[in-house]
């Protein structure tokens, strides 16, 4: 992976664990090659969380995309059933993020105006709130 690249990547992990901890005291950044970009603990529970990060819109486009799946090197470009509790769409434009919970679908879109104005943190209590 071109520094660049990682560099965009690993910038969108610190951001999401400055995020984490204003809702946890235990967030931990997991070193390259794991399933979980981020561990972090709520009420007693531990969750996985995989960040995706864009730094750019597309040319021609009004959303945001994200790519569910794993990096273009990996072997296997699916993620293994409950290996990720939380995904991460980071946004580096707005230094902002959007959380949500696994999907099915391979590719995700964000409007423009919701990774703006969406409240990272009021989000992410929602989806603890809301997992199992």
């Amino acid at each position: 992976m071109p520094r660049a690249t990682e560099r965009v990547g690993r910038s969108g992990e610190y951001l999401t664990a400055a995020l984490l901890s204003q809702v946890s005291d235990t967030v931990l950044v997991v070193p390259h090659g794991s399933e979980a970009d981020i561990v972090f603990e709520h009420e007693n529970k531990l969750y996985k969380v995989q960040v995706k990060t864009s730094s750019k819109i597309n040319k021609g486009r009004v959303n945001w995309r994200f790519d569910m799946r794993r990096g273009s090197h990996s072997r296997d470009r699916e993620y293994q059933h409950q290996a990720i509790d939380i995904f991460a769409l980071v946004c580096l434009k707005y230094r902002n993020a959007v959380f949500i919970k696994p999907m099915e679908q391979k590719q995700i879109t964000i409007a423009d105006e919701h990774m703006k104005n969406n409240d990272a943190v009021s989000n992410i209590l929602d989806i603890l709130s809301n997992i199992h």
